[in-house]
């Protein structure tokens, strides 16, 4: 008897440690694939990284990947070879994310707004006439203010390298133009999945209906909803003007676009090559932003060659006045101090 029961006891030990074991690469297998390579990479062959987007090829999130791949790839002189896959592919802006974060996708461009999921102080880049102006945003965009906000993203593993500035929205509709709030009054207007964004559309009367991206051309093709916002050169990048008919040039929000990497990764690689791939992340959104701003004259100018009618919004402060309670509940929860610090700039 004694002998089994020691037999057993062996048996049991032996057992809690191979289980022991498989916890261990369990958890291991949740660090990026590409992080192993970079680490063990001495063959001479390129350490291959995967970055996600929800974008049509050729537009804005797609050139956005592919000007820092270019950085990245000519850089480290072909260290780092980077496979984009577009169009959703590897899932949407939370798939993605959550992809990113455990390593299973290496790198992302997302709309910025959805990164507010996981780190819900980065939504006050979200609060309706936060910016001013295209001056405003790249002199933020510029500043310490902004590196610290970007490393908000470390702690879920998801490192921010660079926002790309993409442009103010404006309410695009079939209904009629908008140059007071009470026009949006009951208005079925689609709006990205973001807290803030629903309920400022709520504020100013409307019918606010949060919907994927992929579904909007549809929706409003078929009178689902009357409206939608984005920025100038997305709406003639997708073809909205061949379901609308009116831009009002509200400015109400402005839209960015994130550029973020699995922080493991990063954080693995040799201070040269994490400088490298900072540095590109910044130079590259810098670039992109700069041709957003450069096309939304040439966009606007081929929508009205293509029927849509433009009207600008002179004043604002209507508007401006009836979202007030946006920043009261936002600030019951939030600091001010991202909010004070962006407003501050001159």
């Amino acid at each position: 008897m004694k002998r089994f029961l020691s037999f057993v006891f062996i048996f049991v030990m032996i057992l809690s440690f191979v289980t022991g074991c498989g916890s261990n690469n369990d958890s291991a297998a949740s660090t990026s694939t590409a992080q192993a390579t970079t680490e063990t990479s001495t063959s001479g062959e390129p350490v291959v990284l995967k970055l996600g987007h929800i974008a049509n090829p050729d537009t804005a999130y797609d050139n956005f990947a592919h000007e820092f791949k270019r950085l990245i790839e000519e850089g480290s002189n072909g260290k780092y070879e980077i496979d984009i896959y577009p169009s959703g592919q590897l899932g949407v802006d939370r798939e993605l994310m959550e992809s990113l974060q455990i390593g299973n996708v290496d790198l992302t461009v997302i709309t910025a707004s959805d990164i507010n999921q996981f780190v819900p102080d980065m939504a006050v880049q979200d609060l309706p006439y936060l910016f001013r102006d295209w001056d405003h945003v790249e002199k933020f965009l510029d500043s310490d203010v902004a590196q610290e906000f970007f490393g908000l993203t470390d702690e879920v593993n998801m490192t921010t390298l660079g926002f790309m500035p993409r442009g103010f929205r404006h309410v695009t509709s079939n209904v009629e133009p908008i140059y007071a709030p009470e026009q949006l009054k009951n208005l079925k207007i689609r709006v990205a999945e973001s807290e803030i964004y629903i309920e400022t559309f709520k504020a100013l009367g409307a019918n606010a209906q949060a919907m994927a991206w992929s579904e909007v051309f549809t929706a409003l093709q078929q009178g689902t909803i009357d409206a939608h916002e984005n920025t100038i050169v997305t709406t003639r990048d997708y073809k909205i003007n061949e379901v609308q008919k009116y831009v009002s040039e509200t400015g109400h929000f402005f839209a960015f676009a994130a550029l973020q990497m699995n922080s493991n990764l990063l954080n693995g690689m040799s201070e040269e090559d994490q400088a490298l791939f900072r540095e590109s992340g910044l130079e590259a959104a810098k670039k992109l932003g700069e041709e957003q701003k450069n096309d939304e004259a040439s966009a606007k100018a081929e929508l009205i060659d293509l029927g849509m009618s433009f009207n600008e919004v002179d004043d604002k402060t209507a508007f401006e006045a009836l979202v007030s309670p946006v920043y009261d509940e936002f600030f019951e929860t939030h600091d001010k101090k991202y909010f004070d610090a962006i407003k501050n700039i001159q």
